[in-house]
This record gives structure tokens, C-alpha cells and sequence, in this order.
């Protein structure tokens, strides 16, 4: 119970965007109305603003599909949450507004529009057994009839949606999003080798996965990268700079932290730095190096450094946001082992110098079974 009231608390805290949004749009457009579901309490929601459907779903529910389109405008569709059961009840009857009111419901406003026009059909249905998620709204008569015949009662139209297509539907996004969370229980935890780093890949994972939604990207490729390059965050540099995939300063203008790393010569010629990290650690002047390809040497380089490793996973995707690494994100690799590959192949801009360093991720990807999260 305190579980379903959390989550259901999440979404009033969210409404205000849903409600903005409603109100700002145009004449004649339309937005995707998102279904999510809750595992916990079986009550469906629905809602037009991306941000609050990612939230919940990040709160543990179970993103469906879109339900139908609603209208700019037409008429109000209201919603009302009940504070005892943790369930949200929508209405295009103002009189049904005002007697759950009366019961304590609380009005949260107009949450989207009935198509004048009368385009699509929305049915409801009610399951006198259940103490939330009770009503259910579906444009599929064919669920209505499946419901009704296992005991929910037919209680005929909600109301209408519209045949026009939105300009902004981020279906794709959301269904990426919940099957990385769904994914989440399928990750191999019990071949991490300590509670600490099991604990630690539990959290990379759920902040990567809406990130990685946000920006396109393979969470088990973010996540692998992440143990690799932080050592289970555990390197010096994701402790001290909360950096957990050695980014360099660049263009950064917060904080730095100067680190000494190993790189790999990327063709036969001339480098400057050293060769040992002992000589990089005493600091002392750098030297020309005369190197063969895939030699290592080391170099003192300045890092940038995060308040949390959550920040650095935001700035991580941030970076793969750039032209450069357009083959990287799911909009140009197919897979993970496509995206990790285009991370050092000679498309775009590289990412790591190591030639083996895509193998190392896919082979991370694979035993920890993190393509579950894609």
C-alpha cells in the first residue's frame, strides 16, 4: 500500500506540466494520450506530457502504448486522485466531478478534450472487485468485450479522441524506457563478484536507463562503458572526480581534476609523455617518445569533475549527443555490438584509442546479460 500512495503522489507532483500543456496548445493539433500501468495496484493511467510518463515510469510502472489521440481542444475530460486508494478516476462529466469531490476525490483539473467531432470511440469499463485501478478506457472494443465477459461491467463511451496525428510522439522513447526497467531483473547481479558492486551496478543501471532513453542510446553500452572505465567505480577518478567515464576537460568549464592515464599510440611516430605511470606520477618534465602503433604511454591529463556520478552519467550522454557520434546512438546502430564498434571505427569521432576496446564492452554487455536493458 505505502508503495502504490509513493507512486501515486509522484504523478500529482507531475500534473502541472500535463495541465501547462494542455492549455498551450494550438487549434487543430493533437496530442498522444501515454497508458502506463501499475504492476502493484493493477490501475491503468494515462497522460499527454513525456516528462510525467517517464517519471512514473521510472517509479516503477509499466509503460503500454499510446491510447488515442485527444484534441487541442473540444470537451474537458477532468481528473480526479483518491488520496486513500492511490487511484486516479477520469470523467467528462462534470456532474461525476463534482459528487467524487463531494466524497473527498480530489479535482486536479481539465486533463485533456473529447473530440467535438465524435471521431474515436472511447469505452469504459469498471471492476466492482477491484479497490484501484476500477475503470478502464480503451479505444479496442475488443478489450471492452474481453473485460466485460471476466466481470468488469460495460459502462458504454468515456468519450472521444480524434483522427489527427500529434507532431510529438514520444512512443518510441517511453517503450525503450520500460523495457530497459523491465530488463533490469533480467541483468546477471549474481555474477558480480561483491554486494558493494552489486549495489553500485544496481544504481548505474537505473539512473542510465532514462538517460540513455533521453538521448537515444543502448543502456547496456553506457553501462558497460561504466564499469570499464571507472573499475566499478572504484578508479581514483570516478572517487575523486565522480568521473566515471574518463572525460576529458574539452570544452568543460566546471571543475577539473589533472589524473595520469594510459593511452595507446594511435600510428608510428612521435608522442609527448611518458613512458611508465611511475614517471607520470613523480610529475617530472615530458618527454618525446618515439612509439609503434598500439604502444601504450602515459600522460598527465586534466578530467572533468562532477558533484555526483549521476552527473556524469547525464554529461556522458550529453557528449554522445554530438554530431560525431551519430553512429553510436540507436538511430544509426542496430544493436549494442553495432554501437560499441562505432565507438573506435573510423566513422565519426572516436571514442577510445584502444582498437580492443568495443570487444571489451560487448564482452562485459554479454556477462552480465546488460543487452536485457536494450
Amino acid at each position: 500500500m505505502m508503495r502504490k500512495i509513493k507512486i501515486a503522489v509522484y504523478i500529482m507532483s507531475a500534473f502541472v506540466v500535463s495541465l501547462f500543456f494542455v492549455n498551450t496548445v494550438s487549434a487543430n493539433t493533437s496530442q498522444a494520450m501515454y497508458r502506463l500501468y501499475n504492476p502493484n495496484s493493477g490501475e491503468h493511467f494515462y497522460t499527454s506530457s513525456f516528462v510525467e510518463a517517464k517519471s512514473i515510469i521510472t517509479a516503477g510502472w509499466q509503460y503500454e502504448h499510446v491510447g488515442w489521440n485527444a484534441p487541442s481542444t473540444g470537451d474537458p475530460v477532468y481528473r480526479l486522485y483518491n488520496p486513500n486508494a492511490g487511484d486516479h478516476h477520469f470523467t467528462l462529466n462534470s456532474n461525476e466531478k463534482v459528487m467524487l469531490v463531494n466524497q473527498g476525490w480530489r479535482d486536479e483539473g481539465i486533463s485533456w478534450y473529447s473530440d467535438a467531432k465524435k471521431s474515436v470511440k472511447l469505452y469504459r469499463a469498471y471492476n466492482p472487485n477491484a479497490k484501484s485501478g476500477s475503470h478502464n478506457y480503451t479505444t479496442f472494443y475488443g478489450e471492452q468485450t474481453s473485460l466485460i465477459k471476466v466481470g468488469w461491467r460495460d459502462e458504454g463511451l468515456a468519450w472521444y479522441g480524434t483522427n489527427i496525428k500529434p507532431l510529438d510522439n514520444k512512443d518510441s522513447i517511453l517503450k525503450e524506457l520500460s523495457d530497459g526497467a523491465v530488463g533490469l531483473n533480467k541483468v546477471r547481479f549474481d555474477k558480480v563478484g561483491s554486494e558493494k558492486r552489486r549495489n553500485w551496478l544496481y544504481q548505474t543501471i537505473k539512473w542510465s536507463i532514462p538517460l540513455a532513453a533521453d538521448g537515444r542510446l543502448y543502456p547496456s553500452v553506457m553501462t558497460a562503458q561504466a564499469i570499464l572505465e571507472s573499475g566499478w567505480g572504484e578508479s581514483g577518478l570516478s572517487v575523486k572526480a565522480n568521473n566515471l567515464f574518463g572525460i576529458k576537460k574539452g570544452n568543460w568549464s566546471g571543475e577539473v581534476y589533472q589524473a595520469v592515464t594510459a593511452e595507446a599510440a594511435h600510428k608510428n611516430g612521435k608522442y609527448t609523455g611518458y613512458r611508465t605511470q611511475a614517471e607520470a606520477n613523480a610529475g617530472g618534465k615530458a618527454q618525446v617518445l618515439d612509439l609503434k602503433k598500439g604502444q601504450y604511454y602515459w600522460i598527465i591529463t586534466p578530467f572533468r569533475k562532477y558533484s555526483s556520478q549521476q552527473g556524469s552519467l547525464a554529461n556522458y550522454v550529453s557528449v554522445l549527443s554530438q554530431s560525431g557520434y551519430a553512429d553510436v546512438r540507436r538511430t544509426q546502430a542496430k544493436d549494442y555490438k553495432a554501437s560499441a564498434k562505432a565507438l573506435v571505427d573510423r566513422v565519426g569521432w572516436k571514442y577510445a584509442t584502444d582498437p580492443k576496446y568495443a570487444q571489451s564492452i560487448i564482452n562485459v554487455i554479454e556477462m552480465y546479460n546488460l543487452q536485457a536493458l536494450d
